[in-house]
């Protein structure tokens, strides 16, 4: 490898990398915050929710991954541009497609992991996030109880409570009565209680100022003793078993929807798969066109601020993607085919994105894209006058 092209990868990759971090923070953040609003009445340990959210780190993944290469090709070819280190590369000799390569060999990894990524991670995690959901839930304390009754349900327990807190955690008035593995019986009661959740979900009551009392199995001896703290374990009431992976299409991997594709099951329908497939697929070579579409778009006439031409270039991403998830979600409906829907859109964005590489590269003095950043500039420019400007304060 040229030194030069080493010297590309690092400018690219730089700002790749900080679009991955700094948009995986925010997503999984969003995401914590909504687990934690949801799972805050539940006492939840923090660790099931810590593995919800890695779950979620291949399908937030596929959605910053093709998003962060063309910001760090949009990124560098501006600051490439304007350092003029790529009018000197090209007066040296070096063509935009001798620079392109480094940049496409980086795309071309880009698709194989987000290949790896959307085809079989995403829907391994996808149904791992759904079933953890699950068991957090429907393994509830709330859903075995009933206030001022007895019930049972908790490993063979009878258990009276007289008062619960509206967060189901601190109770009140507790009579507990089971056997031991003796065969004994045994009454708790104590004036009140926390119920305690542990990392796998397991229950335990902790009992404060009660008494334990003990009868035999014959029922010729007992015992008793006062206890100011006690902890009773519980056993939870087990959710009904999660449904098995692949009810849903977005759970099956790429392999799974090419075969299903062909003999569907009664419970999935073949639109979806069809949607599926074709969605996953396009996404995928999306990935390869974007540095086409970046370096040109970031190489825009110097006139344009830096900044417009940087929003402007992820604009033009968003509705892209938008675009593919309406022809999607058409595909789902029936209300129009793959290709139509889907790949048409990527053909056209393709073409669209070599064809402005190729402007860029054959005729240095034309830039299809120059007009349209100067206009709105000029825009900009006028909205700025229009608002008043800020008085100085009087020394």
């Amino acid at each position: 490898m040229r030194l030069i092209d080493l010297y590309i990868l690092r400018r690219v990759a730089m700002p790749l990398f900080a679009a991955v971090g700094i948009a995986m923070a925010a997503l999984l953040m969003q995401r914590l915050i909504h687990l934690l609003d949801l799972f805050a009445n539940r006492g939840s340990p923090l660790s099931i929710i810590m593995k919800m959210l890695g779950n979620m780190v291949p399908f937030y993944l596929g959605i910053a991954l093709p998003a962060a290469l063309f910001i760090g090709v949009l990124y560098a070819s501006s600051r490439l541009s304007s350092d003029s280190e790529l009018d000197a590369m090209r007066a040296s000799g070096i063509s935009l497609a001798r620079i392109m390569v480094p940049i496409l060999g980086l795309s071309i990894i880009m698709m194989i992991a987000s290949s790896y990524i959307l085809g079989w991670a995403q829907p391994y995690t996808r149904f791992g996030y759904r079933a953890l959901v699950h068991l957090v839930t429907n393994t509830q304390w709330d859903s075995a109880i009933e206030r001022g009754a007895f019930f049972t349900g908790f490993g063979g327990k009878t258990m009276l409570i007289g008062d619960i807190s509206t967060d189901g955690t601190e109770l009140s008035k507790i009579f507990v009565k089971e056997k031991d593995d003796s065969g004994n019986s045994v009454v708790l009661t104590a004036e009140r209680g926390d119920l305690q959740k542990r990392p796998d979900l397991s229950l335990s009551l902790m009992l404060r100022n009660g008494v334990r009392s003990e009868t035999s199995a014959t029922g010729d001896s007992s015992r008793a003793m006062i206890f100011d703290q006690l902890e009773l374990p519980l056993e939870s009431v087990a959710a009904d078993p999660f449904r098995p992976r692949g009810e849903k299409e977005s759970e099956l991997t790429i392999y799974e929807l090419f075969k299903y594709s062909f003999n569907t099951p009664d419970y999935l329908d073949i639109e979806d798969i069809q949607a599926e497939i074709n969605e996953r697929i396009t996404r995928t070579l999306s990935i390869f066109f974007l540095p086409f579409l970046a370096l040109p778009v970031g190489m825009s006439s110097r006139r344009t601020a830096k900044s417009l031409r940087m929003v402007v270039g992820v604009l033009f991403l968003i509705f892209y993607y938008y675009i593919l998830q309406f022809g999607e979600a058409l595909v789902r409906r029936g209300k129009l085919g793959a290709f139509p829907a889907l790949w048409v859109p990527c053909l056209l964005f393709g073409i669209a994105s070599l064809w402005l590489f190729w402007i860029a590269d054959r005729r240095p003095g034309q830039d299809p894209l120059a007009h349209l950043f100067e206009a709105l500039s000029a825009v900009g420019g006028w909205l700025r006058r229009l608002l008043p400007r800020p008085r100085k304060a009087a020394s």
